[in-house]
């Protein structure tokens, strides 16, 4: 096993300091604040696991560093992205809900898919994607006083969304919901999730 990252490091970035350093918080009056010098990471998966995954990664990092060509136009708090490459974005984006899940460190202990789990592992194993309803999630871009939140990241929770299992991530400027359901995700979720011609809708939270 090699030192795994759930959240990739890239992500990670913009929290570091001149001395490359990031501050960790809890809400918790028992857990002191502390610094990190390297995303968190623990060994988790295989070096061939971790090189899969990474391929998704790096383009994923073309994608928020705006080096994938990809089209945006927003319309009052919606935005519209085009030119998505569909199979390593939505690949990318399960693997860190898949890694979450499997996961021992506290930080994602609300994060268990159950059955799903050995399912988004095969999909991620054999690099397939599936339709845009499978597993769908939504990109919420995270907006405070007109700046985009880059420079946070939150412990991911679960919560229930008309009936479904919806797990809520915060990395990137973005608040990512997943789905997770044998039955068909909520009508807003398939009108927003990445289509399988590159295309999302974004809605905006301040």
């Amino acid at each position: 096993m090699v030192l795994s990252h759930i959240i990739p490091e890239f992500i990670y970035k913009p929290l570091y300091d001149n001395k490359h350093q990031f501050h960790v918080l809890s809400d918790s009056p028992k857990t002191r604040p502390r610094k990190e010098q390297k995303g968190i990471r623990e060994h988790l998966l295989c070096t061939e696991c971790e090189s899969c995954l990474s391929k998704n990664e790096r383009y994923a990092s073309l994608v928020f560093d705006g080096r994938a060509g990809i089209t945006s136009r927003r319309e009052g708090d919606l935005v519209h992205l085009g030119g998505i490459e569909y199979k390593p974005f939505k690949l990318f984006a399960l693997s860190v809900l898949w890694r979450a899940s499997v996961s021992t460190l506290p930080l994602f202990k609300q994060i268990s898919l159950g059955p799903h789990e050995e399912i988004l592992r095969s999909m991620l194993e054999t690099e397939s994607p599936g339709p845009p309803d499978k597993y769908p999630f939504i990109m919420c871009p995270v907006v405070s006083e007109g700046y985009l939140q880059l420079d946070l990241i939150v412990q991911p929770t679960w919560t229930r969304a008309e009936g479904h299992y919806a797990y809520r991530f915060v990395f990137a400027g973005i608040a990512w919901i997943y789905i997770v359901s044998k039955h068909k995700a909520p009508a807003f979720v398939r009108f927003s999730t990445l289509s399988d011609n590159g295309e999302a809708k974004l809605l905006i939270t301040e």
